[in-house]
């Protein structure tokens, strides 16, 4: 008898991830807010200034105020990012892709870190955890890569 192939392609034959994106297709919690300055998809952020807007972490030290990371959406690519006062998708729980600062090994709580001026995940090891937050994949320095979020 053949074997049923409908639900066994998805973790098998997916493209490489890319920043921002969803890692798969499990129970996710996204919220939408205003961006207060540009974001990048796959940025972390933090609660704007103004009330209901978001902004991209621009200090390691924001650790603990991070609420998710800017999900991926097909948008202008002559952009390449949330303009202010556009509508960004955050995840606050869920399994995402991001870029690894550094190595990093499944179960690692994750860190953020500045390197060359932008904000990148590292395995904890400083005081800027994500609280919630654990790597899915292994990885080195550039490398994309899956974290769970369950703040």
């Amino acid at each position: 008898m053949a074997q049923n192939k409908l639900f066994t392609w998805y973790g098998n034959e997916d493209r490489p991830g890319i920043a921002g994106m969803k890692a798969d297709t499990t129970v996710d919690v996204v919220d939408s807010y205003a961006a207060e300055s540009s974001i990048m998809p796959g940025d972390a952020v933090i609660r704007g200034t103004e009330e209901k807007t978001v902004k991209s972490v621009t200090a390691a030290t924001d650790g603990t105020k991070v609420i998710g990371i800017a999900l991926h959406k097909h948008y202008d690519p002559e952009i390449g990012c949330y303009p202010a006062g556009t509508a960004v998708d955050v995840m606050t729980s869920g399994d995402v892709y991001v870029t690894a600062g550094g190595d990093v090994q499944p179960g690692d709580k994750a860190d953020i870190a500045i390197d060359d001026g932008t904000v990148v995940f590292t395995k904890t090891g400083g005081t800027n955890t994500l609280p919630g937050v654990t790597f899915l994949d292994s990885g080195a320095k550039g490398d994309v890569v899956r974290i769970r979020i369950r703040l």
